[in-house]
């Protein structure tokens, strides 16, 4: 599984994981990027314990706009 977090104008962050399938799981709404990166670390531990790495995707997904899924979730990015 990857992930990235995503910075958003309004100042707000989200944390996007993709699987290796494809499917798009995300939180929103952090207001710092320390809080999305300590739900990372909560990420990560139950991804050990499934017996799967998560690895941090510093660009774009192939084919995949970050921003553009999130602004089609709706609030609270809208």
């Amino acid at each position: 599984m990857t992930y990235s977090i995503v910075d958003h104008a309004d100042g707000r962050f989200a944390l996007v994981a993709v699987s290796a399938s494809g499917s798009v799981y995300w939180r929103c709404g952090f207001l710092t990027l320390a809080e999305a990166e300590r739900c990372v670390e909560d990420l990560r531990a139950t991804m050990v314990v499934c017996g799967a790495p998560l690895v941090r995707w510093e660009a774009e997904l192939p084919d995949m706009d970050l921003r553009a899924v999130l602004r089609a979730l709706g609030p609270p990015f809208r």
